[in-house]
């Protein structure tokens, strides 16, 4: 209930619409004055449903969250911030080792799809999502090629309550691995 209290507010709105129809509806044939004041009242609902979504923060946002920081820091070229949502450090030397091999340019993320793994301790969860990446070889004469990827991230929940990279890959949309993904997952 807290999840779509939080992460749908406007789905909770609708439903209170439809609740001060009722009740304005019951007004209107009858005139039974608390039925007006009920659906004044219910009204009310409406912008606290949208204050209360603001005020929870769920790990699923706290996910995107993480997710939307590292791609600008990314496309920033700020390798050090794009690392920061990494808590393994095998795997946080791996990226800081890839990165700057690439100068990036525009980066886009879509088609996000978070899985939390249920029953694990601590709380794990597997993100796929699609990149689309604009960006150089550093070493090469590949420049501005736009890249689509589909990157996996396994996050971890920690115990200050921050979702950090556990591992990740990634690799083209459609097939397997290519001769740019690192060998995980």
């Amino acid at each position: 209930m807290w999840t779509i209290l939080a992460e749908k507010p406007l789905l909770i709105s609708i439903m209170i619409g439809g609740v001060v129809a009722g009740l304005l509806y019951g007004w209107l044939q009858t005139g039974n004055k608390r039925l007006g004041v009920a659906s004044l009242a219910t009204v009310l609902l409406i912008p606290v449903s949208f204050y209360v979504a603001d005020s929870i923060v769920t790990d699923r946002e706290k996910i995107l969250q993480a997710i939307y920081s590292t791609a600008e820091a990314v496309e920033q070229n700020d390798h050090e911030s794009a690392v920061i949502y990494i808590a393994d450090r095998a795997t946080r030397q791996r990226a800081l080792s890839e990165l700057p091999n690439y100068e990036f340019h525009r980066i886009g993320v879509r088609n996000i799809q978070i899985n939390m793994v249920t029953g694990s301790l601590p709380p794990e969860a597997t993100v796929d999502l699609d990149a689309s990446v604009t960006a150089s070889m550093n070493r090469g004469g590949m420049r501005n090629i736009r890249v689509p990827r589909r990157v996996i991230l396994t996050f971890q929940k920690q115990p200050d309550g921050e979702w950090m990279v556990t591992d990740y890959t990634h690799m083209p949309l459609t097939g397997g691995a290519d001769g740019f993904t690192p060998n995980r997952i």
